[in-house]
């Protein structure tokens, strides 16, 4: 059996990633990932958003034992300071499941 070797394009540049805001539909999850000014949205299946959801508890729990237990929540919003974007958790309830919710 030969293996198959996938390319990777990987950017030199590592961005601090300081506000992040997940939404849902039925068919899929939306990260919207902010580095200062500059903002990304990433789309993932339910599975494979759930598969980083374990593995970023697997790091963190290996992050604990090795330095300290994180003692954190998350943020409440205040209902005045919603904006796009924040730790808030929304859920996405229309027609298309990639839909912006700004574009209409």
């Amino acid at each position: 059996m030969t293996e198959q070797q996938i390319q990777i394009g990987l950017e030199p540049i590592i961005f601090y990633l300081n506000n992040i805001n997940i939404s849902f539909s039925e068919e899929e999850f939306l990260f919207l990932m902010q580095s200062g000014n500059q903002a990304r949205r990433y789309l993932a299946t339910p599975k494979h958003a759930k598969r980083i959801l374990l593995l970023l508890q697997k790091q963190i729990e290996m992050y604990e034992k090795q330095f300290e237990v994180l003692d954190t929540v998350l943020p409440e919003a205040k209902p005045e300071d919603k904006t796009p974007m924040g730790f808030d958790v929304q859920t996405q309830n229309q027609d298309s499941p990639s839909a912006n919710p700004g574009d209409k």
